[in-house]
Protein backbone atom coordinates (compact mmCIF):
# COMPACT_ATOMS: atom_id res chain seq x y z
CA UNK A 1 0.00 0.00 0.00
CA UNK A 2 2.84 2.32 0.91
CA UNK A 3 3.86 1.69 -2.87
CA UNK A 4 0.90 2.08 -4.34
CA UNK A 5 0.84 5.51 -2.43
CA UNK A 6 3.97 6.74 -3.24
CA UNK A 7 3.84 6.14 -7.01
CA UNK A 8 0.67 7.91 -7.34
CA UNK A 9 2.28 10.41 -5.46
CA UNK A 10 4.86 10.65 -7.48
CA UNK A 11 2.29 10.64 -10.79
CA UNK A 12 0.40 13.70 -9.22
CA UNK A 13 4.29 15.38 -9.34
CA UNK A 14 4.84 14.63 -13.03
CA UNK A 15 1.28 15.54 -13.84
CA UNK A 16 1.66 18.81 -11.90
CA UNK A 17 5.05 19.21 -13.93
CA UNK A 18 3.76 18.77 -17.43
CA UNK A 19 0.96 21.08 -16.34
CA UNK A 20 3.69 23.53 -15.36
CA UNK A 21 5.55 23.14 -18.83
CA UNK A 22 2.52 23.05 -21.09
CA UNK A 23 0.74 26.23 -19.68
CA UNK A 24 4.15 28.49 -19.33
CA UNK A 25 4.90 27.49 -22.84
CA UNK A 26 1.56 28.31 -24.07
CA UNK A 27 1.51 31.59 -22.07
CA UNK A 28 4.37 32.90 -23.26
CA UNK A 29 4.08 31.82 -27.05
CA UNK A 30 0.65 33.73 -26.60
CA UNK A 31 2.04 36.40 -25.03
CA UNK A 32 5.12 37.01 -27.78
CA UNK A 33 6.61 40.47 -28.12
CA UNK A 34 4.90 41.50 -24.67
CA UNK A 35 7.18 39.10 -23.07
CA UNK A 36 9.81 40.78 -24.24
CA UNK A 37 9.96 44.04 -21.87
CA UNK A 38 7.34 45.81 -18.99
CA UNK A 39 4.27 46.41 -19.81
CA UNK A 40 3.11 50.16 -20.16
CA UNK A 41 1.38 50.32 -17.08
CA UNK A 42 3.73 50.02 -14.34
CA UNK A 43 2.20 50.93 -11.37
CA UNK A 44 2.56 48.41 -8.90
CA UNK A 45 6.73 49.16 -9.77
CA UNK A 46 6.01 52.87 -9.16
CA UNK A 47 4.12 52.13 -5.34
CA UNK A 48 7.38 49.56 -4.96
CA UNK A 49 9.71 52.09 -5.85
CA UNK A 50 7.97 54.73 -3.51
CA UNK A 51 8.13 52.20 -0.27
CA UNK A 52 11.98 52.08 -0.88
CA UNK A 53 11.84 55.61 -0.14
CA UNK A 54 9.96 55.33 2.86
CA UNK A 55 6.57 57.42 1.02
CA UNK A 56 3.30 56.46 0.18
CA UNK A 57 2.94 58.87 -2.51
CA UNK A 58 4.90 59.25 -6.18
CA UNK A 59 5.74 62.21 -8.06
CA UNK A 60 5.83 59.61 -11.38
CA UNK A 61 3.10 61.66 -12.76
CA UNK A 62 4.87 65.10 -12.27
CA UNK A 63 6.46 63.44 -15.39
CA UNK A 64 6.34 64.19 -19.16
CA UNK A 65 6.18 62.13 -22.85
CA UNK A 66 10.10 62.54 -23.87
CA UNK A 67 11.25 64.25 -20.36
CA UNK A 68 15.21 64.57 -20.10
CA UNK A 69 16.15 61.60 -17.54
CA UNK A 70 17.46 63.01 -13.95
CA UNK A 71 20.25 62.78 -11.78
CA UNK A 72 19.14 60.03 -9.35
CA UNK A 73 16.52 58.38 -11.36
CA UNK A 74 16.08 54.75 -10.71
CA UNK A 75 16.68 52.65 -13.77
CA UNK A 76 14.33 52.59 -16.78
CA UNK A 77 12.03 55.53 -15.07
CA UNK A 78 11.21 57.79 -18.18
CA UNK A 79 11.57 54.64 -19.89
CA UNK A 80 8.61 53.34 -18.33
CA UNK A 81 6.77 57.01 -18.31
CA UNK A 82 7.85 56.87 -22.37
CA UNK A 83 6.03 53.59 -22.60
CA UNK A 84 3.01 54.49 -20.40
CA UNK A 85 2.26 58.55 -21.93
CA UNK A 86 2.96 57.26 -25.58
CA UNK A 87 -0.03 56.79 -27.51
CA UNK A 88 -0.66 55.27 -31.04
CA UNK A 89 -0.29 59.30 -32.29
CA UNK A 90 2.83 59.59 -30.65
CA UNK A 91 1.20 62.47 -28.15
CA UNK A 92 0.60 61.49 -24.58
CA UNK A 93 -2.18 59.69 -23.44
CA UNK A 94 -2.76 60.94 -19.92
CA UNK A 95 -2.05 59.02 -16.74
CA UNK A 96 -4.11 56.22 -16.48
CA UNK A 97 -5.48 55.26 -12.69
CA UNK A 98 -3.51 57.38 -11.06
CA UNK A 99 -5.77 58.90 -8.41
CA UNK A 100 -4.58 62.47 -6.89
CA UNK A 101 -6.07 65.18 -4.91
CA UNK A 102 -5.41 68.94 -4.17
CA UNK A 103 -3.78 70.20 -1.14
CA UNK A 104 -4.72 74.08 -0.95
CA UNK A 105 -3.63 76.56 0.90
CA UNK A 106 -6.11 79.23 1.61
CA UNK A 107 -6.04 83.11 2.86
CA UNK A 108 -6.60 82.74 6.34
CA UNK A 109 -4.06 80.02 7.11
CA UNK A 110 -6.10 77.02 6.98
CA UNK A 111 -4.68 73.30 4.47
CA UNK A 112 -7.16 71.77 2.97
CA UNK A 113 -6.39 68.17 1.29
CA UNK A 114 -9.43 67.00 -1.07
CA UNK A 115 -11.00 67.54 -4.48
CA UNK A 116 -13.45 69.53 -6.73
CA UNK A 117 -15.36 67.02 -8.25
CA UNK A 118 -17.53 68.63 -10.77
CA UNK A 119 -14.27 71.54 -11.90
CA UNK A 120 -15.27 70.78 -15.45
CA UNK A 121 -19.20 71.82 -15.18
CA UNK A 122 -20.00 75.10 -15.84
CA UNK A 123 -21.52 76.92 -12.87
CA UNK A 124 -21.24 77.05 -9.38
CA UNK A 125 -20.78 73.42 -8.20
CA UNK A 126 -17.33 73.69 -10.07
CA UNK A 127 -16.05 75.72 -6.80
CA UNK A 128 -17.35 72.72 -4.39
CA UNK A 129 -14.49 71.26 -2.86
CA UNK A 130 -14.74 67.82 -1.15
CA UNK A 131 -12.47 67.39 1.70
CA UNK A 132 -10.78 63.85 2.53
CA UNK A 133 -12.45 63.72 5.87
CA UNK A 134 -15.64 64.40 4.05
CA UNK A 135 -16.28 68.02 4.46
CA UNK A 136 -17.96 70.38 1.72
CA UNK A 137 -16.33 73.54 1.02
CA UNK A 138 -16.70 76.63 -1.15
CA UNK A 139 -13.77 77.45 -2.65
CA UNK A 140 -12.96 79.69 -6.09
CA UNK A 141 -9.53 78.87 -6.33
CA UNK A 142 -8.81 82.25 -8.23
CA UNK A 143 -9.72 84.43 -4.84
CA UNK A 144 -10.08 82.20 -2.22
CA UNK A 145 -6.13 80.64 -1.79
CA UNK A 146 -3.02 82.18 -0.13
CA UNK A 147 0.07 82.88 -2.65
CA UNK A 148 3.91 82.69 -2.37
CA UNK A 149 3.71 78.97 -0.69
CA UNK A 150 6.68 78.01 -3.13
CA UNK A 151 9.85 79.97 -3.00
CA UNK A 152 10.56 79.64 -6.41
CA UNK A 153 6.91 80.84 -7.51
CA UNK A 154 6.10 83.93 -5.23
CA UNK A 155 3.70 84.61 -7.19
CA UNK A 156 1.49 81.62 -7.49
CA UNK A 157 -0.94 80.21 -5.54
CA UNK A 158 -0.38 77.34 -2.79
CA UNK A 159 -2.09 74.75 -4.35
CA UNK A 160 -0.52 71.18 -4.81
CA UNK A 161 -1.11 67.97 -6.06
CA UNK A 162 -0.51 64.64 -4.06
CA UNK A 163 -0.41 61.24 -6.64
CA UNK A 164 -1.41 57.94 -5.85
CA UNK A 165 -1.01 54.30 -6.87
CA UNK A 166 -5.07 53.43 -6.08
CA UNK A 167 -4.43 49.81 -5.47
CA UNK A 168 -4.26 47.68 -2.73
CA UNK A 169 -0.48 47.38 -1.93
CA UNK A 170 0.44 43.52 -1.64
CA UNK A 171 1.98 42.91 -5.65
CA UNK A 172 4.00 45.80 -5.09
CA UNK A 173 5.36 43.94 -1.95
CA UNK A 174 5.76 40.94 -3.79
CA UNK A 175 7.73 43.28 -6.64
CA UNK A 176 9.90 45.28 -3.98
CA UNK A 177 12.95 43.02 -4.38
CA UNK A 178 13.15 43.08 -8.14
CA UNK A 179 12.45 46.76 -7.87
CA UNK A 180 15.41 47.15 -5.74
CA UNK A 181 17.75 45.79 -7.91
CA UNK A 182 16.37 46.57 -11.31
CA UNK A 183 14.19 50.29 -11.12
CA UNK A 184 11.36 50.53 -13.18
CA UNK A 185 12.69 47.85 -15.62
CA UNK A 186 10.76 45.20 -13.60
CA UNK A 187 9.42 42.95 -16.50
CA UNK A 188 5.83 42.64 -14.54
CA UNK A 189 4.65 40.55 -17.53
CA UNK A 190 7.09 37.91 -16.43
CA UNK A 191 5.84 38.04 -12.91
CA UNK A 192 1.81 37.59 -13.84
CA UNK A 193 2.59 34.72 -16.13
CA UNK A 194 4.47 33.12 -13.51
CA UNK A 195 1.26 33.55 -10.97
CA UNK A 196 -0.75 32.71 -13.79
CA UNK A 197 1.19 29.19 -14.32
CA UNK A 198 1.25 28.58 -10.27
CA UNK A 199 -2.33 28.77 -10.18
CA UNK A 200 -3.21 25.72 -12.45
CA UNK A 201 -0.67 23.75 -10.71
CA UNK A 202 -2.54 24.79 -7.47
CA UNK A 203 -5.50 24.05 -9.19
CA UNK A 204 -4.51 20.63 -10.53
CA UNK A 205 -3.33 19.43 -6.79
CA UNK A 206 -6.39 20.40 -5.57
CA UNK A 207 -8.25 18.48 -8.11
CA UNK A 208 -5.67 15.54 -7.27
CA UNK A 209 -6.96 15.97 -3.08
CA UNK A 210 -10.83 15.94 -3.89
CA UNK A 211 -10.50 13.17 -6.43
CA UNK A 212 -8.46 11.25 -3.27
CA UNK A 213 -10.84 11.97 -0.85
CA UNK A 214 -13.38 10.70 -2.83
CA UNK A 215 -15.51 13.69 -3.53
CA UNK A 216 -14.54 14.02 -7.41
CA UNK A 217 -15.64 11.23 -9.49
CA UNK A 218 -13.27 12.58 -12.88
CA UNK A 219 -10.07 10.33 -13.75
CA UNK A 220 -6.95 11.57 -13.72
CA UNK A 221 -7.30 12.76 -17.12
CA UNK A 222 -10.18 14.59 -16.90
CA UNK A 223 -8.89 16.22 -13.95
CA UNK A 224 -6.48 17.44 -16.55
CA UNK A 225 -9.26 18.28 -19.18
CA UNK A 226 -10.65 20.56 -16.10
CA UNK A 227 -7.14 22.48 -15.73
CA UNK A 228 -6.94 23.20 -19.51
CA UNK A 229 -10.09 24.83 -19.24
CA UNK A 230 -9.42 26.57 -16.14
CA UNK A 231 -5.66 28.23 -17.72
CA UNK A 232 -6.91 28.25 -21.96
CA UNK A 233 -10.37 28.36 -22.09
CA UNK A 234 -11.62 30.78 -19.43
CA UNK A 235 -10.71 34.48 -18.93
CA UNK A 236 -7.37 33.66 -17.05
CA UNK A 237 -6.09 33.06 -20.24
CA UNK A 238 -6.20 36.74 -21.75
CA UNK A 239 -5.49 38.29 -18.52
CA UNK A 240 -2.30 36.28 -17.31
CA UNK A 241 -0.06 37.11 -20.86
CA UNK A 242 -0.32 41.06 -20.52
CA UNK A 243 1.06 42.06 -17.23
CA UNK A 244 -0.64 45.80 -16.33
CA UNK A 245 -1.38 46.42 -13.21
CA UNK A 246 -5.42 45.12 -13.49
CA UNK A 247 -4.17 42.24 -15.10
CA UNK A 248 -1.51 41.61 -12.65
CA UNK A 249 -3.84 42.33 -9.85
CA UNK A 250 -6.07 39.88 -11.09
CA UNK A 251 -3.65 37.43 -11.72
CA UNK A 252 -1.90 37.34 -8.28
CA UNK A 253 -5.21 37.57 -6.56
CA UNK A 254 -6.82 34.18 -8.23
CA UNK A 255 -3.33 32.36 -7.11
CA UNK A 256 -4.12 33.49 -3.48
CA UNK A 257 -7.87 32.31 -3.50
CA UNK A 258 -6.94 29.05 -4.88
CA UNK A 259 -4.22 28.29 -2.30
CA UNK A 260 -6.97 29.75 0.81
CA UNK A 261 -9.81 27.36 -0.83
CA UNK A 262 -6.98 24.43 -0.57
CA UNK A 263 -6.15 25.74 3.09
CA UNK A 264 -9.91 26.33 3.90
CA UNK A 265 -11.28 23.15 2.66
CA UNK A 266 -12.42 21.14 5.87
CA UNK A 267 -11.18 23.92 8.04
CA UNK A 268 -8.20 21.96 8.04
CA UNK A 269 -5.40 24.91 8.11
CA UNK A 270 -7.12 28.01 9.39
CA UNK A 271 -4.05 29.79 10.38
CA UNK A 272 -2.93 29.80 6.59
CA UNK A 273 -6.00 29.67 5.11
CA UNK A 274 -6.45 33.17 6.80
CA UNK A 275 -3.16 34.43 5.47
CA UNK A 276 -3.66 33.98 2.69
CA UNK A 277 -6.94 35.58 2.25
CA UNK A 278 -5.73 38.62 4.07
CA UNK A 279 -2.79 39.06 1.37
CA UNK A 280 -5.69 37.96 -1.18
CA UNK A 281 -7.75 40.77 0.27
CA UNK A 282 -4.79 42.99 -0.16
CA UNK A 283 -4.35 42.21 -4.05
CA UNK A 284 -8.08 42.42 -4.67
CA UNK A 285 -10.40 43.76 -2.19
CA UNK A 286 -13.25 41.70 -3.52
CA UNK A 287 -11.51 38.42 -1.92
CA UNK A 288 -12.76 40.19 1.21
CA UNK A 289 -16.28 38.34 0.54
CA UNK A 290 -14.77 35.08 -0.07
CA UNK A 291 -14.31 34.58 4.06
CA UNK A 292 -17.46 32.97 4.44
CA UNK A 293 -15.55 29.62 3.20
CA UNK A 294 -13.81 28.57 5.88
CA UNK A 295 -16.44 29.33 8.73
CA UNK A 296 -18.99 27.23 6.42
CA UNK A 297 -16.69 24.85 6.10
CA UNK A 298 -15.78 24.59 9.99
CA UNK A 299 -18.99 24.96 10.83
CA UNK A 300 -20.62 22.23 8.53
CA UNK A 301 -18.12 19.50 8.33
CA UNK A 302 -19.32 17.06 6.12
CA UNK A 303 -22.18 19.20 4.65
CA UNK A 304 -23.94 18.72 8.21
CA UNK A 305 -24.47 21.66 11.04
CA UNK A 306 -21.95 20.68 13.75
CA UNK A 307 -24.26 23.14 16.57
CA UNK A 308 -26.40 19.91 17.81
CA UNK A 309 -23.60 17.79 18.47
CA UNK A 310 -22.34 19.56 21.61
CA UNK A 311 -19.58 21.70 22.62
CA UNK A 312 -16.54 18.72 21.83
CA UNK A 313 -17.22 19.45 18.32
CA UNK A 314 -18.37 23.02 18.37
CA UNK A 315 -15.21 24.25 20.45
CA UNK A 316 -12.55 23.28 18.53
CA UNK A 317 -14.61 25.02 15.19
CA UNK A 318 -14.62 28.09 17.23
CA UNK A 319 -10.97 27.80 17.88
CA UNK A 320 -10.52 27.45 13.91
CA UNK A 321 -12.12 30.82 13.28
CA UNK A 322 -10.50 32.56 15.98
CA UNK A 323 -6.86 31.24 14.02
CA UNK A 324 -8.65 32.19 10.84
CA UNK A 325 -9.57 35.63 11.99
CA UNK A 326 -6.11 36.49 13.77
CA UNK A 327 -4.09 36.91 10.06
CA UNK A 328 -7.06 38.76 8.38
CA UNK A 329 -7.57 41.69 11.80
CA UNK A 330 -3.57 41.86 11.52
CA UNK A 331 -3.72 42.41 7.61
CA UNK A 332 -6.75 44.46 7.86
CA UNK A 333 -5.48 46.99 10.29
CA UNK A 334 -2.39 47.28 8.59
CA UNK A 335 -4.55 47.89 4.83
CA UNK A 336 -6.81 50.27 7.07
CA UNK A 337 -3.78 52.15 8.36
CA UNK A 338 -2.40 52.31 4.70
CA UNK A 339 -5.79 53.70 3.24
CA UNK A 340 -6.04 56.14 6.64
CA UNK A 341 -2.05 57.86 5.67
CA UNK A 342 -3.19 58.61 2.40
CA UNK A 343 -6.60 59.13 2.08
CA UNK A 344 -7.94 59.72 5.71
CA UNK A 345 -9.92 56.32 4.95
CA UNK A 346 -9.36 53.32 6.56
CA UNK A 347 -11.81 52.05 3.79
CA UNK A 348 -10.32 53.70 0.33
CA UNK A 349 -7.91 53.09 -1.76
CA UNK A 350 -8.35 55.58 -3.88
CA UNK A 351 -10.50 54.91 -6.90
CA UNK A 352 -13.14 57.39 -5.86
CA UNK A 353 -10.00 60.09 -6.55
CA UNK A 354 -9.07 58.83 -10.50
CA UNK A 355 -8.97 61.51 -12.36
CA UNK A 356 -9.04 64.11 -8.86
CA UNK A 357 -12.75 62.69 -8.68
CA UNK A 358 -14.74 63.86 -11.86
CA UNK A 359 -15.36 60.50 -13.02
CA UNK A 360 -19.51 61.57 -13.44
CA UNK A 361 -20.11 57.74 -12.45
CA UNK A 362 -18.43 57.91 -9.66
CA UNK A 363 -19.01 61.45 -8.09
CA UNK A 364 -23.04 61.23 -8.92
CA UNK A 365 -23.36 57.80 -7.53
CA UNK A 366 -20.43 56.85 -5.56
CA UNK A 367 -18.59 53.70 -6.04
CA UNK A 368 -21.33 50.86 -5.47
CA UNK A 369 -24.99 51.66 -6.32
CA UNK A 370 -28.02 49.76 -7.78
CA UNK A 371 -27.97 52.13 -10.93
CA UNK A 372 -25.15 50.21 -12.36
CA UNK A 373 -26.77 46.93 -12.19
CA UNK A 374 -28.64 46.24 -14.84
CA UNK A 375 -25.76 47.14 -17.18
CA UNK A 376 -22.89 45.50 -14.99
CA UNK A 377 -25.29 42.16 -15.45
CA UNK A 378 -25.57 42.08 -19.11
CA UNK A 379 -22.18 42.33 -19.39
CA UNK A 380 -20.93 39.93 -16.80
CA UNK A 381 -23.02 37.19 -18.35
CA UNK A 382 -25.05 37.77 -21.73
CA UNK A 383 -22.56 40.13 -23.81
CA UNK A 384 -22.16 38.39 -27.39
CA UNK A 385 -19.96 39.34 -30.26
CA UNK A 386 -21.18 40.51 -33.14
CA UNK A 387 -21.22 38.62 -36.13
CA UNK A 388 -20.37 40.42 -39.87
CA UNK A 389 -20.60 38.87 -43.23
CA UNK A 390 -17.52 41.16 -44.05
CA UNK A 391 -14.23 41.88 -42.23
CA UNK A 392 -13.57 41.83 -39.55
CA UNK A 393 -16.35 39.48 -39.57
CA UNK A 394 -16.46 39.69 -36.00
CA UNK A 395 -16.22 42.74 -33.94
CA UNK A 396 -16.04 42.77 -29.76
CA UNK A 397 -17.48 45.56 -27.16
CA UNK A 398 -14.78 46.63 -25.13
CA UNK A 399 -17.34 46.09 -22.30
CA UNK A 400 -16.41 42.45 -22.72
CA UNK A 401 -17.82 39.56 -23.39
CA UNK A 402 -20.48 38.01 -21.36
CA UNK A 403 -19.02 34.67 -19.21
CA UNK A 404 -21.29 32.16 -21.19
CA UNK A 405 -20.11 33.68 -24.68
CA UNK A 406 -16.56 33.98 -23.34
CA UNK A 407 -16.64 30.16 -21.99
CA UNK A 408 -19.12 27.65 -23.33
CA UNK A 409 -18.12 24.96 -21.68
CA UNK A 410 -20.10 26.41 -18.70
CA UNK A 411 -23.26 25.51 -19.83
CA UNK A 412 -22.92 22.52 -17.97
CA UNK A 413 -23.41 24.29 -14.80
CA UNK A 414 -26.80 24.87 -16.31
CA UNK A 415 -27.16 20.93 -15.57
CA UNK A 416 -28.70 19.37 -12.03
CA UNK A 417 -25.71 17.71 -10.30
CA UNK A 418 -25.90 13.97 -10.36
CA UNK A 419 -26.50 12.02 -6.96
CA UNK A 420 -23.30 10.78 -6.41
CA UNK A 421 -19.57 10.99 -8.86
CA UNK A 422 -19.34 7.98 -10.85
CA UNK A 423 -16.17 6.06 -9.82
CA UNK A 424 -15.53 7.90 -6.30
CA UNK A 425 -14.48 5.64 -3.59
CA UNK A 426 -16.44 5.30 -1.04
CA UNK A 427 -20.02 6.65 -2.30
CA UNK A 428 -21.75 6.12 1.25
CA UNK A 429 -24.11 8.78 2.68
CA UNK A 430 -21.91 10.77 4.78
CA UNK A 431 -19.10 11.08 1.69
CA UNK A 432 -22.40 11.98 -0.33
CA UNK A 433 -22.85 14.49 2.01
CA UNK A 434 -19.74 15.58 2.22
CA UNK A 435 -19.29 16.15 -1.42
CA UNK A 436 -22.73 18.04 -1.44
CA UNK A 437 -22.04 20.51 1.48
CA UNK A 438 -18.86 21.60 -0.41
CA UNK A 439 -20.31 22.42 -3.50
CA UNK A 440 -23.00 24.22 -1.33
CA UNK A 441 -20.03 26.10 0.06
CA UNK A 442 -18.37 26.64 -3.01
CA UNK A 443 -21.88 28.20 -4.64
CA UNK A 444 -22.44 30.36 -1.86
CA UNK A 445 -18.17 31.62 -2.12
CA UNK A 446 -19.12 32.16 -5.82
CA UNK A 447 -22.38 34.38 -4.67
CA UNK A 448 -20.74 36.24 -2.25
CA UNK A 449 -17.18 37.12 -4.02
CA UNK A 450 -19.28 38.26 -6.92
CA UNK A 451 -22.49 39.94 -6.44
CA UNK A 452 -20.91 43.28 -5.05
CA UNK A 453 -18.87 43.80 -8.29
CA UNK A 454 -22.55 43.88 -9.99
CA UNK A 455 -22.61 47.09 -7.84
CA UNK A 456 -19.74 48.51 -9.11
CA UNK A 457 -19.02 51.57 -11.11
CA UNK A 458 -17.01 50.13 -13.44
CA UNK A 459 -18.07 46.68 -15.36
CA UNK A 460 -14.20 46.17 -16.49
CA UNK A 461 -14.33 48.22 -19.37
CA UNK A 462 -11.48 47.59 -21.74
CA UNK A 463 -11.60 44.08 -21.73
CA UNK A 464 -12.41 40.86 -23.86
CA UNK A 465 -14.39 39.01 -21.34
CA UNK A 466 -15.86 40.25 -17.89
CA UNK A 467 -12.43 39.78 -16.30
CA UNK A 468 -13.67 40.58 -12.82
CA UNK A 469 -14.85 37.25 -13.21
CA UNK A 470 -11.31 36.21 -11.92
CA UNK A 471 -12.23 37.01 -8.56
CA UNK A 472 -14.79 34.08 -8.01
CA UNK A 473 -12.96 31.52 -10.88
CA UNK A 474 -11.24 29.38 -8.62
CA UNK A 475 -14.09 28.66 -6.33
CA UNK A 476 -16.10 28.04 -9.42
CA UNK A 477 -13.76 25.39 -11.20
CA UNK A 478 -13.76 24.08 -8.23
CA UNK A 479 -17.58 23.72 -8.28
CA UNK A 480 -17.30 23.13 -11.83
CA UNK A 481 -15.24 20.34 -11.04
CA UNK A 482 -17.60 18.26 -8.32
CA UNK A 483 -20.87 18.73 -10.39
CA UNK A 484 -19.45 16.62 -13.17
CA UNK A 485 -19.65 12.70 -13.08
CA UNK A 486 -17.58 12.42 -16.11
CA UNK A 487 -16.31 14.61 -19.24
CA UNK A 488 -18.84 13.49 -22.27
CA UNK A 489 -17.62 14.43 -25.95
CA UNK A 490 -20.09 17.22 -25.76
CA UNK A 491 -18.53 18.62 -22.87
CA UNK A 492 -15.03 18.13 -24.19
CA UNK A 493 -16.11 19.93 -27.66
CA UNK A 494 -17.23 22.46 -25.37
CA UNK A 495 -13.87 22.79 -23.34
CA UNK A 496 -12.05 22.79 -26.75
CA UNK A 497 -14.77 25.57 -28.15
CA UNK A 498 -13.67 27.82 -25.09
CA UNK A 499 -10.36 27.45 -25.62
CA UNK A 500 -10.38 28.37 -29.07
CA UNK A 501 -12.55 31.44 -28.17
CA UNK A 502 -9.97 32.45 -25.35
CA UNK A 503 -6.87 31.75 -27.53
CA UNK A 504 -8.77 34.59 -30.08
CA UNK A 505 -8.91 37.36 -27.19
CA UNK A 506 -5.70 36.20 -25.98
CA UNK A 507 -4.18 37.19 -29.26
CA UNK A 508 -6.06 39.80 -30.14
CA UNK A 509 -7.06 41.87 -26.96
CA UNK A 510 -4.93 45.39 -27.02
CA UNK A 511 -2.98 44.25 -30.75
CA UNK A 512 -5.68 44.19 -33.27
CA UNK A 513 -8.03 47.23 -32.72
CA UNK A 514 -10.01 46.52 -35.70
CA UNK A 515 -11.97 43.52 -34.20
CA UNK A 516 -12.96 46.23 -30.81
CA UNK A 517 -15.58 48.84 -30.40
CA UNK A 518 -16.41 51.26 -27.78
Amino acid sequence: MPLLVSLATRAARLRALAVAIVVALGYAATSGPLLLQPSPHFHFVDMAQSFLHGRLDTDTPRRSLGMAPKPGDPPGLQEAVDRHLRGANGQSNGWNDWASYRVLTLKGGETVKGVFPWKDTPGARQHEFYTLDGRLMIIDPDKDLRRGCDPKRPGAACDDVVYQVSFPPFPAVVMLPLTAVRGYKVNDVLVTLAFAVLSAVLLLYWLERLANAGLLGLNSRERLWIVALFAFGTVAFYCSVRGEVWFTALVMGMTLHIAYLMAAQGARRPLLAGLLLGLGVATRTPLLFAGIFLPLEALFPEGRWLGGRGKAELGPALRKLVLFGLPLLVIGAVLAWFNWKRWQNPLEFGHFYLLEGTRAPTRENGLFSFVFLNHNLGTAILNMPRLLLESPFVLISRHGLGILACTPAFFALLRRPPSAPEGAQPTDANREAARRGLMRNLTLTVAAVALPGLFYQNDGWQQFGYRFAMDFLPALMGLYALRLPRLTRGLKALIVLSIVVQLFGALTFGRLEQFYYD
